[in-house]
């Protein structure tokens, strides 16, 4: 028996900017607009599955501006969620459509949820966290900024500029040009996250044919544009491909190691060892239970003293610190191991710091044997700065260290979106937490 896939349901508020809504008329009267989509809003390409299904549904283009609400079912696997939307380009809603003001809504009957989701979306009080896109208005401004990116290159978007991703943290868009495909991010500000269109361009000229060169970057507004640089090599990538993704960025990092003053200087974060200590320290002496049981707490807390140490060995080993991504997976890097090669983006967590805590692609494996050969592919470049056995040793004392890097990035973020807008950074805390603590008792 095949498994249930997953499915959204996605219903929508699509507000005009005069504040009108659009209802449709169904069996029992009007109704928000609500589409059924397959997979869940993980996927790169969701939004537009679903903008395409509200426009076949109501007539009208849109995107979505902020997410209101989202629940998971993970017995009927199923994902609820409630859009808003803005209109883009024509907003006139063909029969059965029609947008309402609050004071015709007055006297329409609409279901219990339907009005009570009309009555949230009229009520919100945007708090400090939101991010620019999550406002109507933005899209018209990013899109002109495009716009005028591309002429400034000799270029043009000859399609409608789409909106690929946006969430609390970052928002993604795509054109279309003569000249290929171009994708624009912007990111948002947080205290561990570098200004990404300065770092990236530094880095691309660092390391070109390994980082993404912009096109045009806004530093102001944390924007910037890029060409397409190919397919993502992904999370089911075979084993030959993930060594070769971990040996050629290990050949990266150790080309940093002499040049940490430079990645100081453009904008990469300080996260070396002392401050990583530092950082375990006030993480484990403050009062918050962070996700965990009373036990698992108290054997984390006991464990403080080492974890420093453990900071101070790695710090005093043969490997010099170097540049790390923060986020390496491998749905954060592109191309293959022909022709050009290997590309890595997204550096929103760039740093300084000791080259072994950019393990993502790693601790996710589960299997012990190729976990063994995807360290021993990365640990392979590393051969000439220090013997094989040091080298392990630094391993050994990196893997939970580097769990708990990843607390502090996810703790870092969560404190520092709108509440409620990412719940799974949340549990990401307590993920790696438990990660850092099973590595470390069995040592």
């Amino acid at each position: 028996m095949t498994e249930q896939g997953w499915v959204t349901r996605v219903r929508a508020v699509i507000a005009h900017g005069d504040a009108r809504v659009l209802l449709l008329e169904g069996d029992d009267g009007p109704r928000l607009p609500s589409v059924e989509v397959e997979g869940t809003d993980d996927p790169i390409e969701f939004l537009p599955v679903v903008r395409e299904a509200l426009a076949g549904l109501t007539g009208v283009e849109t995107i979505v501006v902020r997410t209101i609400a989202r629940t998971v079912d993970e017995e009927r696997r199923a994902l609820e969620l409630d859009f808003e939307l803005e209109p883009v380009g024509v907003t006139r809603a063909p029969a059965p459509a029609e947008w309402l003001s609050a004071n015709e809504l007055a006297g329409v009957r609409l279901s219990e949820e339907d009005r009570s989701l009309i009555a949230r979306h009229a009520a919100d009080r945007p708090p400090p966290e939101r991010p620019p896109w999550a406002y109507r208005g933005w899209f018209a401004e990013a899109s002109r900024w495009i716009e005028d990116a591309l002429t400034a290159h000799g270029r043009s978007a000859i399609a409608p500029i789409e909106q690929i991703s946006s969430w609390c943290i970052s928002s993604i868009l795509r054109a279309e040009t003569e000249d290929g495909r171009v994708y624009f991010k912007a990111t948002a500000r947080s205290p561990l996250f570098v200004n990404e269109g300065i770092v990236t361009r530094a880095l691309a000229t660092m390391l070109p044919g390994r980082v993404p060169a912009p096109i045009a970057v806004d530093p102001e507004r944390r924007w910037m544009l890029l060409d397409d640089f190919g397919p993502v090599v992904g999370w089911k990538a075979d084993l030959g491909t993930r060594t070769a993704v971990l040996s050629t960025f290990a050949r990266m990092q150790l080309e940093t190691t002499s040049r940490q003053d430079e990645l100081l200087a453009l904008g990469a974060l300080d996260r070396r060892p002392v401050w990583l200590a530092s950082e375990i320290r006030s993480l484990l002496r403050s009062a918050e239970p962070l996700g965990l049981e009373d036990d698992e707490r108290e054997r984390l807390s006991a464990l403080e003293p080492r974890f420093v140490e453990m900071c101070e060995r790695l710090d005093a080993g043969a490997v010099p610190d170097a540049l790390v991504h923060g986020d390496l997976h491998l749905s954060n890097v592109a191309g293959d191991g022909d022709g050009d090669g290997y590309v890595f983006f997204d550096w929103t967590d760039a740093c300084l710091t000791h080259p072994f805590l950019d393990l993502l692609v790693v601790l996710f494996e589960e299997d012990a044997k190729l976990r063994q050969s995807l360290r021993d592919a990365y640990l392979g470049v590393w051969a000439d700065v220090a013997p094989e056995g040091e080298l392990l040793e630094l391993w050994a004392l990196a893997e939970p260290l580097a769990s708990l890097n990843q607390v502090l990035s996810y703790r870092s973020i969560a404190a520092n979106v709108e509440r409620g807008a990412a719940p799974e950074f949340d549990s990401m805390v307590p993920y790696w937490l438990r990660k850092a603590l099973a590595s470390s008792e069995k040592r």
